[in-house]
């Protein structure tokens, strides 16, 4: 296909299937007007809609919704600036059968251009996981959403208001920050859709390029999303005539949806639905897809942690030597027994399914593999956890050698063997850091013929590996604590600005311990109960110690009414006399007074007031001032 037929346009509003990509120059239709990818198989996703308000031709506008959920498989729509009380949207989303709406609270205040009004569509085999529903204000609502195995999934649908607005807008923004901020510590994965009624593409330079105007003020919602991760997989507009908000000449792109740093792993593509063809609304819909697995994913941890399956096995691939390889295909091959005919009649699920099984169990049979912790979660990233792991492996070896040289006579044919496998490892880490090598080391083939020098050869060979291999260990550890610590301190600057919290804490070294209760048994003599629903498991833990302890809301008439414990506390003390309280709320007389201002060094005070006028401190030392202080003094204690 050449590059005059690539049409931009019609590319970015009906995006291929990701699972289709490399079919793209290969079939002129997808670049079609016709094209409809509106369905990926096992995903789910979520849309920003701004409908300009349902007051006027609300039932028309709720037929273009409809009908753009039905074409698109909208799973969570947010609509946008509906203009509309809660009850009038749901008796209007009477027609949607499939989706269940959740709307904020109207503001009705007339010193406003827009009442706002955000709404969110759940599709109902979805809406069956709501847990809570809040409506922090007229224009944000937020809907939880729990699944198996503690999967916790929050939508935000907002409507900022523009700047004409800047009270409504400062306020709006303020709280999104908050909201999200709250929403990470309680560790949800979380979205934010709506009409922002910003222009990210217009503050991308800006962000990668003058970073100290980028975090200003103005710009902070966009400086707080993309400095903590969160990121919008919309097309950039690379186009005069796409965009999100069309108006006269006006072509932009304002409506967004973004992902927080858990969610965006589960993100697949994204697009903005031409929509002037179906709808009255000056927007076009933007729409992001994700992978249904995150609602899955949980659920075997889970499930493990509930048998009590502490760990779980894992293939050492880097370890898997070309004989191995064979032997695991070949396994395959014989324990697939269902003919092709058979085969392709199942289902594509079945057959996924059938494939799985077989793969591990040939895997289980032929190649290495170790047991690790289901709680193990890797603290460095990827690269520097597997040059650590190679150069343990090489430590170990040299001590094994090391052995083996100290006590030659238990040489035996087992040794060999382990060689043969640990050499195919050793060929791998070489080939995977030659770099750091002048020129790659020769290593012996089989372990009996290192034993004509007591393998000191071979001992010299391993050590010099191993010293290069530590010395890049150095440099990429020093690397990763100093991005580790610049990473801290932007976040504790951050914290600074929209959690001041989270910012104490970390200054004053504080830490957070906490336990996770999956389940509760209520032992009542008639109706046990076993709790397993997150959301009941706390409303029994906070029914518990709210009601468990009794609390007197009594106070105690007298320190003689309190515990023996608590009352000699308080009782006064003998060898202090209570005379000395009389006098405390006596003002000081004017020799008091005099004698402490004397007292003061000159300069630590540049004036006091006495009466209605103010002097200098200086100034009274001045003999001729004390018989106009003495009687002013006089006059306003009287």
């Amino acid at each position: 296909m050449s590059d005059n037929n690539f049409n931009y346009d019609t590319f970015v509003r009906n995006p291929p299937n990701p699972d289709d990509v490399t079919e793209i120059f290969l079939h002129e239709s997808l670049f079609s007007s016709s094209s409809n990818t509106s369905f990926i198989a096992n995903s789910f996703n979520i849309s920003s809609f701004n409908v300009n308000g349902f007051r006027m031709y609300g039932q028309t506008k709720l037929e273009e919704i409809s009908t753009f959920f039905s074409l698109k498989y909208i799973s969570f729509g947010g609509i946008i600036d509906t203009h509309l009380h809660p009850k009038q949207i749901k008796f209007l989303s009477k027609r949607l059968s499939n989706y269940t709406v959740f709307s904020s609270n109207l503001d009705t205040s007339k010193q406003i251009l827009s009442s706002g009004g955000v709404s969110l569509f759940i599709e109902n085999s979805l809406a069956s996981h709501v847990q809570d529903f809040k409506s922090h204000s007229s224009r944000l609502l937020s809907v939880d959403l729990y699944f198996k195995g503690n999967v916790k999934l929050r939508i935000f649908v907002i409507y900022i208001p523009p700047p004409a607005e800047s009270v409504l807008r400062t306020n709006t923004i303020d709280l999104l920050i908050q909201q999200l901020t709250l929403t990470k510590q309680a560790g949800f994965y979380h979205a934010v859709c709506g009409d922002f009624n910003m222009h990210l593409d217009k503050y991308y330079p800006i962000y990668f390029n003058q970073s100290q105007i980028a975090s200003k003020h103005i710009h902070r919602l966009f400086f707080h999303l993309l400095s903590h991760g969160y990121e919008d997989y919309t097309p950039i507009n690379l186009s005069s005539s796409l965009g999100t908000f069309h108006r006269n000449d006006l072509i932009t792109r304002v409506d967004y949806v973004w992902s927080c740093p858990l969610l965006k792993g589960y993100a697949l593509t994204a697009c903005i639905f031409d929509a002037q063809d179906i709808c009255t609304s000056d927007h076009n819909p933007v729409i992001t897809y994700y992978d249904m697995s995150l609602f899955f994913t949980s659920i075997k941890p889970a499930r493990a942690r509930q048998l009590k399956r502490n760990t779980r096995r894992v293939f050492k691939f880097d370890s898997v030597t070309d004989i191995q390889w064979t032997e695991f295909a070949d396994k395959a091959d014989v324990i697939c027994d269902v003919s092709p005919s058979t085969f392709s009649s199942w289902h594509i699920n079945q057959m996924c399914e059938y494939l799985q099984s077989r793969i591990l169990k040939a895997a289980n049979a032929t190649l290495p593999s170790s047991t690790v912790g289901n709680n193990y979660t890797p603290k460095v990233p990827k690269d520097l956890e597997i040059l650590t792991q190679h150069y343990r492996f090489l430590n170990r070896l040299m001590h094994s050698i090391r052995i083996l040289r100290k006590y030659p006579s238990t040489y035996s044919a087992a040794h060999n063997y382990k060689w043969s496998i640990h050499l195919h490892r050793l060929q791998n880490i070489l080939q995977l850091y030659k770099k750091m090598f002048t020129s790659i080391p020769t290593l012996p083939s089989s372990l009996s013929s290192c034993r004509q020098d007591n393998f000191k050869s071979l001992l010299d060979i391993l050590s010099n590996i191993s010293k290069s291999l530590r010395g890049l260990h150095l440099l990429q550890e020093k690397e990763f604590q100093d991005s580790s610590i610049r990473a801290h301190l932007d976040d504790r600057n951050n914290n600074f600005e929209t959690d001041l919290s989270s910012f104490i804490d970390s200054a004053l070294s504080h830490t957070r311990r906490h336990i996770t209760l999956d389940r509760v048994f209520i032992d009542h003599p008639t109706h046990p109960q076993l709790l397993t629903d997150p959301k009941d498991v706390d409303d029994a833990v906070v029914n518990h110690f709210q009601n468990f302890v009794p609390i007197k809301s009594t106070p105690p008439v007298s320190i003689d009414t309190l515990p023996e414990r608590w009352s000699s506390a308080y009782q006064p003390m003998d060898d202090v006399s209570s005379s000395i309280y009389d006098s405390l709320m006596n003002p000081p007389t004017l020799d008091e007074w005099l004698s402490t201002v004397f007292s003061t060094p000159n300069g630590k005070a540049s004036s006091l007031g006495i009466g209605k006028d103010s002097i200098k401190i200086e100034t009274i030392e001045n003999r001729n001032y004390r018989k106009s202080i003495r009687i002013d003094f006089k006059s306003n204690l009287e």
